[in-house]
């Protein structure tokens, strides 16, 4: 019937261990003891675990049972809950667990989403503590969801911080006029040109041929650093395409 039972794992025979289940006698293979946390044989002789009959025959003289399918069918009951629970679009709350290189672990429910450094803030993102830590309640919202049917831990959220903050560019025309000159910060650096951060979130390209005293061909990164006081002109702001030229 599917009810879960406990059983007392008492040794190891040929393919499997003995289990004890009341006054029964059950059989369960090496394959089906344990799920992802799975242990060496010797480590489970004298414990008592759950298991599912999964063979009932000759008035209960031969069970076979699982430990491994009770796992399986909890985790696939859990991903049914979380799968009815979040989508796409959704406004959600969640705690930072880590952070990696190339984005931040947040723990939903017990759900472990990720949260890509592209989409923690507006703003250019250098180092990931300066915007959240560890431990730190935050909402995010849900821009995609991808449900594996038969394995939680393939299946996945990915959130995003920057959908829920004021797109910079909606008000860069009040902010930044044509003609106007401007000081920032090189963020980046490419061979047609350099990357001046003027506002939050708002980088414009001084194309090489707008670089005073350098000609086409020139290695950039030999002439201007990363973090550099950069002086320039606005010479278009297009909001339509998110670009800004400078010179």
């Amino acid at each position: 019937n599917k009810i879960p039972v406990e059983g007392k794992v008492e040794k190891e025979i040929k393919g499997g261990f003995e289990v004890k289940l009341g006054n029964s006698r059950a059989f369960c293979p090496y394959s089906q003891m344990g799920y992802k946390n799975r242990l060496e044989p010797s480590e489970y002789i004298g414990r008592t675990v759950k298991f599912l009959i999964s063979e009932f025959k000759n008035e209960g003289k031969n069970i076979i049972v699982s430990n491994r399918l009770l796992e399986e069918n909890a985790e696939i009951a859990q991903l049914k809950s979380f799968s009815q629970k979040y989508s796409e679009g959704d406004i959600v709350s969640g705690t930072v667990k880590s952070i990696q290189s190339y984005g931040a672990f947040v723990e939903l429910d017990g759900f472990q989403a990720l949260l890509p450094v592209s989409e923690i803030s507006r703003q250019r993102v250098e180092k990931i503590e300066d915007f959240i830590v560890p431990g730190q309640k935050i909402k995010a919202k849900i821009i995609r969801c991808e449900w594996n049917p038969a394995h939680l831990d393939r299946s996945k959220i990915s959130l995003s911080l920057k959908e829920l903050q004021e797109d910079p560019w909606d008000s860069v025309s009040q902010k930044l006029s044509s003609g106007e000159k401007y000081s920032g910060k090189i963020v980046r650096i490419a061979s047609f040109g350099i990357f001046v951060n003027l506002l939050p979130g708002i980088d414009g390209l001084v194309h090489i041929s707008e670089l005073k005293d350098i000609s086409s061909g020139t290695n950039l990164n030999k002439k201007f650093q990363i973090g550099q006081v950069f002086d320039v002109v606005v010479l278009k702001v297009d909001e339509a395409e998110k670009r800004i030229s400078l010179a």
